[in-house]
């Protein structure tokens, strides 16, 4: 079953913000047109088990930022959907607008919390005109933009593999998941193709035999998608001094890939 997080973003002219605008509010002049803005998403949750559209908290909504654009060209960029005021609002009528919007820039998405990232959302509505003395609809549909990993241990792992277990996410980053990471996400930014290839070293010691195990992957993960690694201990096979040891991964919103690795 697939799943994708993704939030809504109807920036809906002219409704929004209908029962509290004075005549005073109105268009300024015979060749402007004014628009308001509405901001409507999904859970914010990665979990989430549900995709309605409900009205986003004010500290949801203060994460995100709008541009307003026409012909390519930036009439105002990055301003926080709260601090929109009416005079960004009110622009010469025309053709070519386009608004973005995001939740954080790509930066961010790979810097904060502590080098974990966050979950980007990015949209960008069509391309739409002004009219004089009117309100245009505009809708801009914002989709996750960046990718997510997260990594668990099986118990049939944790009680063999007992000393320094650990992935780690070979990168300028280095991030390890280990015991003291559950459920912890790390987020990547995706290249112009969607994609994003992660180099995972997998380490494990059973102790009593003194010798650290370790497997060298890569992980192709794709944007819009949280990828959970799944490490498990496979059936313990004792053939000629090797241990067999089989370790999955699946992905959260995409069933039925799997893929077995052998630990010698």
């Amino acid at each position: 079953m697939k799943q994708y997080i993704k939030h809504i973003i109807p920036l809906f002219l002219g409704l929004f913000f209908a029962g509290c605008v004075s005549e005073l509010d109105g268009p300024q002049g015979n060749l402007s047109g004014t628009f308001s803005l509405g901001l409507v998403a999904d859970s914010m949750i990665v979990e989430v088990e549900t995709r309605a559209g409900r009205e986003l908290t004010d500290d949801e909504k203060s994460s995100f930022t709008v541009s307003l654009l026409q012909d390519g060209e930036a009439i105002w960029t990055n301003t926080p959907y709260a601090n929109v005021t009416l005079a960004d609002r009110t622009q010469p009528v025309g053709a070519g607008y386009v608004v973005t919007a995001q939740s954080c820039t790509a930066d961010e998405a790979e810097s904060v919390n502590d080098g974990w990232g966050q979950r980007r959302f990015y949209g960008q509505s069509t391309t739409f005109s002004i009219a004089k003395n009117a309100d245009t609809p505009v809708s801009v549909e914002c989709s996750m933009a960046n990718a997510g990993l997260t990594v668990d241990f099986d118990e049939s792992f944790t009680s063999f593999f007992t000393v320094g277990y650990s992935v780690t996410v070979v990168d300028e980053r280095n991030l390890k998941f280990d015991a003291a990471t559950t459920n912890r996400v790390a987020y990547y930014n995706v290249e112009a193709d969607g994609t994003r290839d992660v180099r995972l070293l997998i380490n494990a010691s059973a102790g009593w035999d003194g010798m650290l195990k370790t497997i060298d992957r890569t992980l192709t993960m794709q944007q819009g998608r949280v990828y959970r690694l799944h490490i498990r201990k496979g059936e313990h096979v004792i053939e000629t001094g090797t241990l067999g040891v089989s370790i999955t991964y699946d992905e959260t919103f995409d069933d039925g890939t799997t893929e077995e690795v052998l630990l010698n």
